[in-house]
């Protein structure tokens, strides 16, 4: 029996084969998505926006340096609050640590460190600052040829760079069981001029710390140069308005507290000999491997990311009540990492993380090598989470961030924006481009006599300031004096990273480019002119009729959606193929095994049951009825006349052929696919051609 829903299978199995949902066993390690666009061959960083309440949308970017085997996109990173890409680079392929926003005379720079990250957990490269057009203008390195290290950089409010250095030196560890002429690699940092990198001060810990007071085993390290002692490891420095130095001893658990003068420790605060009463029941002071410890509140608290407290073995961040006259500490509010959405304590201490005091009084917390997520706080509730990585990785460092930060950011690429044309589509994007608010689009009769390739030629010898100023209200260039026939076509405003335009049917112009505005209608930047095919079709759905301008499209989601199609329209002619097949098979073939079948079991029984003078009779009807049948289809010679015309029969595709229908009286009758009998004799007469 015929079961229409066998051939479905084929249909469903085709539909389903590029699934956007793969299979677990389908899924390599490490599985991350990345976000391609159609106008740029830059790639976006996979995050994922687990929570994103209103407390923490303030209108500012998310900075962060992603690394990792696993990262498809890496580097330094601005993300906006829906986890939306605004600038990235790869920065020459180098590893990027500590990306965050500083101020110098009055001007914000971009701030990170590249180099070599694999020097013994340090680094050797160079510190960069970048103006808002993202052009380079310092690039720092260390005193005395040395390099500058990855774990800190900021300017302070004197206009002086703070940042680490790390050197191999000599030194006798015989207190710690070492040799007399051991090895250790020395925690150092440096402030120096932004311009000259003139050193203003230095500070070296084996100068003023004492090896038995650090909490790092040994484990045989400093018998050699390759194999020097890291006792102290350095990875914070804040600076406070007395000119003294609050410095993160990761290998000590606990800060110091420096004079900026003569470099002497004025007070430690956790590790073995804290001088501090701990207020809080010894959970302001104990605490493992702590990260980016900073001054606030008129230096009266501190607050720091703890990685490992050895009460819980809970990372966490601390923001701590400090009293300097009365020497006492105490909690005032504890961030513990998050327990739900993927962020999960660790057993063990870890490495990296930060927490910042944001202008709104939220805090923002980033977990290292814990986790690739950062979470904001509102008071002491979590109100925004992100994550840039798969669960199975958290905890191993790959894919990591050092730190996370927020700031208010405003970018003015020196480039052109980027843009391409799909058909009746056009796709642009600006990388780092955060003023834009409308893009406009554009089409002249020619391209720009340009000499220069220089988009913004136009733009700048017309004198615009607004692009109402331009055109009229039909579009038409009110600068008829000026070569550039450029029409509006359409205006969208900005949506994500990448904005897909619908180029409107009956457009004519040959060539296009695009505008960008801000908010007040200022121009900001022009696209390059791209050749426009206005014959090519536009794009249609039938379930939309007036698609949204400005729906976010990916390269990679085009695709599937391209491919997922073509498989269907596969699985739909492979379906209606073998229905074909079934529908021919059971006309032609079975009705045609099941009238043989029947003739012979029928001559059977009469030659058994009959007299013998009937069965000549009997063949002698049978074989007329199937002569009868032959003839239908065949024309005969004796069939054919001298007349002009011939006789073709109606019969004579297969696909019209009569089934042939039991009579009562057992002999043949022929009928056609409606029930109606056959006409007599079955032909019907054409001229002769």
């Amino acid at each position: 029996m015929w079961r229409p829903p066998l051939l479905l299978a084929p249909l469903l199995y085709l539909a389903g084969a590029d699934s956007p949902y793969p299979s677990p066993d389908d899924i390599p390690e490490p599985w991350l998505p990345t976000v391609e666009y159609r106008s740029t061959a830059i790639v976006g960083p996979p995050i994922r926006v687990v929570s994103n309440g209103i407390e923490c949308r303030d209108g500012q970017y998310t900075f962060l340096s992603p690394r990792g085997d696993g990262m498809v996109a890496h580097g330094p990173t601005i993300v906006d609050q829906d986890g939306e890409l605004v600038w990235t680079t790869t920065f020459n392929d180098l590893p990027t640590y500590n990306l965050d926003v500083n101020t110098y005379r009055g001007q914000d720079y971009l701030t990170f460190w590249a180099g070599d990250d694999k020097v013994d957990g340090h680094g050797e490269g160079f510190i960069y600052m970048l103006d808002s057009s993202y052009s380079e203008v310092y690039k720092l390195k260390g005193p005395h040829g040395l390099s500058a290290d990855l774990h800190e950089f900021q300017i302070t409010r004197n206009d002086t760079a703070l940042f680490t250095v790390y050197d191999v030196v000599r030194a006798d560890i015989q207190s710690v069981g070492g040799p007399q002429r051991g090895w250790i690699r020395d925690g150092r940092f440096v402030e120096v001029d932004v311009v000259t990198n003139r050193v203003l001060f230095e500070w070296r810990a084996s100068e003023h710390i004492n090896f038995t007071e650090v909490t790092q085993s040994r484990d045989h390290a400093g018998g050699s140069y390759e194999t020097a002692w890291d006792f102290f490891h350095i990875n914070g420095v804040d600076k406070d308005a007395k000119g003294n130095f609050l410095v993160t001893a990761l290998h000590a658990d606990y800060l110091i507290y420096i004079d900026g003068r003569t470099g002497d420790v004025i007070w430690r605060l956790g590790g073995k000999y804290s001088d501090f009463k701990d207020l809080s029941s010894g959970d302001a002071s104990t605490f493992a491997w702590p990260h980016h410890a900073r001054f606030h509140d008129n230096d009266t608290a501190i607050t720091l990311f703890d990685n490992a407290s050895p009460k819980d073995q809970r990372n966490r961040g601390l923001y701590l009540d400090v009293d300097q006259s009365a020497m006492t500490v105490k909690i005032r509010h504890t961030y513990p990492a998050l327990e739900w959405h993927m962020v999960v304590p660790q057993a063990q201490a870890q490495s990296q993380g930060s927490l910042q005091v944001l202008n709104s009084g939220n805090i923002l917390l980033s977990y290292g090598l814990n986790g690739p997520a950062w979470t904001e706080y509102e008071g002491s509730t979590p109100r925004c989470h992100y994550v840039f990585g798969p669960e199975a990785h958290f905890g191993s460092g790959n894919p990591a961030s050092y730190r996370v930060s927020k700031h208010a950011w405003k970018g003015y690429p020196s480039t052109t924006p980027n843009f391409e044309i799909f058909g009746h589509e056009a796709a642009v994007s600006w990388n780092g481009a955060t003023e834009v608010a409308l893009w406009v689009l554009e089409g002249a009769e020619v391209a720009l006599p340009n000499p220069n390739n220089d988009p913004s030629y136009y733009s700048n010898s017309m004198d615009e300031d607004h692009i109402d100023d331009d055109h009229d209200e039909d579009g038409d260039s009110n600068d008829s004096d000026l070569r550039p026939t450029f029409t509006l076509i359409s205006k969208t405003p900005k949506s994500t990273f990448e904005t897909i335009i619908q180029i409107p049917p009956g457009v004519e112009s040959p060539f296009l480019r695009i505008r960008a505005l801000d908010a007040s209608g200022l121009v900001l930047g022009t696209t390059a002119t791209l050749p426009f095919d206005p014959s090519a079709l536009p794009p249609t759905d039938s379930n939309d009729p007036n698609p949204s301008p400005n729906s976010p499209h990916h390269a990679h989601d085009d695709k599937e959606s391209t491919s997922s199609f073509s498989l269907f329209l596969a699985g739909v002619a492979a379906t209606l193929f073998l229905l074909v097949l079934l529908v021919l098979f059971r006309r032609c073939c079975i009705g045609f095994c099941l009238r043989r079948r029947w003739q012979y079991q029928y001559l059977l029984k009469r030659g058994r049951d009959d007299d013998d003078d009937d069965d000549d009779d009997f063949w002698e009807s049978v074989y007329g009825a199937e002569e009868q049948e032959v003839g239908l289809h065949h024309m005969s010679d004796t069939d054919s006349d001298d007349s002009d015309e011939v006789q073709v029969s109606v019969l004579e595709n297969p696909r019209l052929s009569p089934m042939l229908v039991r009579s009562p009286s057992g002999l043949s009758s022929f009928s056609f696919g409606s029930g109606l009998r056959s006409p007599s004799p079955g032909v019907e007469r054409v001229k002769q051609q």
